[in-house]
């Protein structure tokens, strides 16, 4: 890393993609150590306008901090209209969003004739709806506004490019619309420390929230700690803040080991040292037929998981042979699970294995890297709208 903006001189023909968000940071695992790094790699003349301390360049993707409003509604407002100047001035070949509020600005770039590409993370309408900053009473029009928003941005901008098939469901009317599931990275730097030398018991990576199964995982983390002296790694924020309180019980604060949010090369590390991954997810319910993006992490590691019984998490874990599901909702069910494993660590690690050989041959990053650059490639040489499976 640098502590410099100034981009690489790339070559006289190179196209340039420009990345952006107001709501990620400069190191988020799917724009940048995914997406933009590997564009880079393909060639590409890479900028990524997102949060971050200040400007540098990493990978050959040029990093600019975006403005941090203090409110949200300034960041969907002045925030978002504030980088159009300074998009326009990249003159890039594509420019790729990742979040809903920027739509408006990108049918303002394409109102210009440029490319412009919408990254839709997650099935926005029914995401609305479980916003605890959100009044409950106005979820249901809001969650119409994001659809309406989410219908008028498959027909004016250039591309969707979905992050799992329950993505693209919402975004099926769209012009043209590619699946670029956000699978594991395949790579040699991760920690491969045998089964029974991990220092860690339970790990949990990702926004700590009730929906993502908070109560039953702090209840699992009690049982574990209690029958095998395992505790449980919480990795990441807390959503709400106020949740974090649960952890001022002696019961659970002896049993749990928060680290706060890590950056994804530490996070990598500590669920590499976990005995069982842990998705309990309960809602909302649209997330039921969504690609677990976290179970895959822990199965690249090695990991045995513990996730939802959702029928489409049931499959995938189940056909692998790469955990066990349960009912999300059902504490002592959770627990059960996670102690079952911990007590028969040649099952876990039998599992684990499973579930890494399944990630390397099925489930991986580097086959959505080609969908990502065909679809670039397809918009600069102008071909006809489409949709790809």
């Amino acid at each position: 890393m640098t502590a410099s903006a100034t981009s690489t001189n790339p070559s006289p023909g190179t196209r340039k993609a420009v990345h952006v968000s107001v709501v990620h940071p400069s190191t988020d695992i799917r724009i940048f150590h995914k997406q933009c790094r590997s564009l880079a790699a393909a060639g590409y003349d890479v900028t990524l306008f997102a949060r971050a301390e200040g400007p540098y360049e990493e990978d050959g993707v040029r990093v600019v901090p975006v403005p941090r409003p203090r409110s949200r509604a300034a960041r969907m407002t002045v925030g978002v209209w504030s980088l159009l100047r300074p998009l326009l001035a990249e003159r890039a070949d594509i420019y790729h969003l990742h979040d809903p509020e920027l739509i408006p600005l990108g049918i303002a770039l394409r109102a210009r004739g440029h490319h412009v590409v919408f990254d839709a993370h997650e099935p926005l309408p029914s995401q609305v709806m479980g916003k605890h900053y959100i009044p409950r009473p106005l979820r249901p029009a809001v969650a119409w506004g994001t659809r309406l928003l989410g219908r008028i941005a498959g027909r004016v901008l250039s591309a969707v490019v979905a992050a799992s098939p329950l993505v693209a469901d919402v975004y099926a009317h769209a012009r043209r619309m590619v699946i670029v599931n956000n699978f594991p990275i395949l790579d040699d730097s991760g920690v491969d420390i045998p089964y029974d030398e991990r220092p860690r018991g339970l790990v949990y990576v990702g926004a700590i929230t009730e929906l993502r199964g908070l109560p039953s995982m702090l209840e699992a983390a009690k049982a574990a700690y209690a029958a095998h002296g395992e505790k449980l790694t919480l990795i990441g924020p807390f959503q709400p803040p106020e949740l974090q309180e649960r952890l001022s019980d002696p019961d659970v604060a002896a049993a749990v080991d928060y680290v706060g949010v890590q950056r994804p090369a530490d996070a990598r590390r500590l669920v590499a040292e976990a005995k069982v991954g842990l998705m309990v997810q309960v809602g909302p319910k649209a997330y039921e037929n969504n690609l677990p993006t976290k179970i895959f992490e822990y199965m690249a590691e090695g990991v045995p998981v513990v996730a939802s019984h959702f029928p489409l998490w049931r499959q995938i874990v189940e056909d692998v042979g790469a955990g066990v599901v349960v009912p999300p909702e059902d504490a002592q069910a959770v627990a059960e699970a996670v102690c079952s494993l911990l007590a028969d660590p040649e099952r876990a690690r039998a599992m684990g294995e499973r579930g890494r050989k399944a990630v390397h041959e099925k489930y991986s990053w580097e086959a959505e890297a080609r969908t990502l650059l065909s679809l670039y490639e397809s918009l600069l040489a102008g071909e006809s709208p489409t949709h790809a499976p």
